[in-house]
């Protein structure tokens, strides 16, 4: 007999001891089987046999039939094994726990209800330690976490983790005495990283590109937006017609569609990103523009067209992100396009310092 058919015939013989369940009840089937004892027929397959003859098979067949219905038994293996409590892959554990909250055991509440008060210090946590601070064993502690469906408690704790790198705000701990040295120590380490990439680029090419560029559109949204801002204020000491995007409450496609050749358009994309942001990037690598990308380790995938490049990173020892490297190499990039065209560059610079003093718009600071 074919492995198809041995498995359409255990099939069909399950769904037959399914009917009996429903009418005479699980544990008088499990009962009524062990007093059977059937034997091999054409209609029964001697593995099932084997199966019956076993108490445990049986008592497991009992227990189950109480809780599942004639489709479950019917339903491929896989799908009868999959969890009732199990969660989307998507949701974070905050959704998971307010979830299944009030279908928990008291156990398990005490655990989600620690972790709701504590979720930034899961990251710091193991399951025994879980266990010890929340005065349950660590069997419930597991338990938990596959209701909640992990596939154990390191799951959920590599899940928390790497909220931070996407750019969560998390409080990994109550800052210690020697915060600020470490903050200094990240900083530090952070732009030495900047000035590394800053140094793997083109920087003579890309100069002379932004530099002779007749419009220069600088784009960010979200946290990079002040970036840009920042990008565009140093350069319009410089030069003309620099612009940011895209502008309060409007769209981009006005903007962008009109981008040539003979344009230049650097955008920010750190992490925390808006959805529609790939797309963009993709638009602009078959753009006729030179584009820069500023953006963190978070962006793996750069389109093709996009020929620079520039790395920042935003690791801080505290709950935000820090863009202090990324103000600096705006502040190298700045500096170079200016010795790039000196005297252009410093005659802007005195024309913009005359207008401020006779608008009087700036105090004596």
């Amino acid at each position: 007999m074919t492995t198809g058919a041995l498995s359409s015939q255990r099939g069909a013989w399950l769904g037959q001891l399914w009917c009996t369940a429903s009418s005479q009840g699980a544990l008088g089937l499990a009962g009524e089987v062990c007093q059977r004892q059937p034997r091999p027929t054409s209609r029964m397959p001697r593995e099932v046999h084997r199966r019956l003859r076993r108490g445990s098979w049986v008592s497991r067949l009992a227990s189950s039939a109480l809780s599942l219905s004639a489709s479950d038994w019917m339903a491929p293996r896989s799908s009868a094994r999959r969890s009732p409590a199990c969660s989307p892959a998507g949701q974070s554990l905050h959704q998971r726990l307010t979830h299944h909250l009030e279908r928990l055991t008291p156990n398990e509440q005490r655990i989600a209800r620690f972790l709701l008060a504590h979720q930034d210090e899961l990251a710091l946590y193991n399951a025994a330690e879980l266990s010890r601070l929340t005065h349950v064993s660590k069997a419930t502690v597991s338990r938990l976490f596959r209701r909640l469906g992990y596939q154990d408690f390191r799951e959920a704790r590599d899940q928390a983790r790497s909220l931070r790198h996407a750019g969560v705000p998390v409080v990994s701990s109550t800052p210690t005495p020697d915060h600020h040295q470490r903050h200094y120590e990240q900083e530090c380490r952070n732009l030495r990283q900047a000035l590394a990439a800053l140094d793997m680029l083109d920087m003579e090419a890309l100069g002379r590109t932004l530099a002779n560029a007749e419009r220069l559109q600088i784009i960010g949204f979200r946290n990079a937006y002040p970036l840009a801002l920042h990008l565009r204020q140093q350069l319009l000491q410089l030069r003309g017609q620099v612009a940011v995007l895209p502008q309060p409450g409007q769209s981009l496609g006005e903007e962008v569609a009109r981008l040539s050749a003979n344009d230049a358009v650097v955008i920010f994309a750190m992490r925390r990103r808006p959805q529609g942001l790939a797309r963009l990037l993709g638009w602009l690598g078959q753009a006729p523009c030179t584009v820069l990308l500023v953006c963190d380790d978070s962006l793996s995938e750069i389109p093709a067209g996009i020929e620079h490049v520039l790395r920042c990173p935003l690791d801080s020892v505290s709950a935000f992100d820090s863009y202090a490297a990324a103000m600096s190499q705006i502040n190298l990039l700045a500096t170079r396009l200016l010795h790039d065209d000196l005297v252009a560059g410093r005659s802007q610079i005195r024309r913009v310092t005359d207008t401020f003093e006779s608008l009087e718009e700036l105090g004596d600071g």
